[in-house]
């Protein structure tokens, strides 16, 4: 039986909600907000993508995502660098205090998952953690295409 893929990617959607849910980044770590976040996570995960891949696996139009990278620069976060190769293409770079930032985030958003997964079974959190890491290795592929 063949699946729809569209149809399926929609359970990713919904881990994602309800992983996130009720997730807020503390005041104290830094004045952005949640697209900024999502922005500098991104950047801290991307394999070097450009600006345009990030944005778009952000799901952002290019203006609000150049407005929100400026703001980023702005705060010393993270920095744009031009590709070595392809002079077109430009890049985004945590800067020292961006993975300091980034590290926090990550604690703090760990913390939140454990309390969100601690109603799972030993079972089930072992089928979770396998079917992220194929997600993972496909994503993998599937980009380097």
């Amino acid at each position: 039986m063949k699946k729809k893929l569209a149809l399926e990617l929609n359970a990713v959607d919904l881990l994602k909600y309800a992983l996130f849910k009720g997730y807020a980044l503390p005041a104290d770590l830094a004045p952005i907000n949640s697209t900024q976040e999502r922005i500098l996570m991104t950047v801290k995960y991307s394999l070097n993508q450009s600006m345009v891949a990030i944005a778009r696996a952000i799901g952002l139009e290019k203006g609000p995502f150049s407005k929100s990278v400026a703001t980023l620069e702005a705060l010393q976060l993270l920095q744009r660098k031009r590709d070595s190769t392809d002079r077109r293409l430009i890049h985004l770079e945590l800067t020292a205090s961006g993975q300091l930032l980034t590290q926090q985030i990550e604690d703090h958003i760990e913390a939140h998952f454990a309390s969100r997964i601690k109603q799972l079974t030993a079972e089930e959190l072992q089928a979770f953690y396998a079917a992220l890491s194929t997600l993972e290795h496909t994503a993998k592929i599937l980009i380097a295409q």
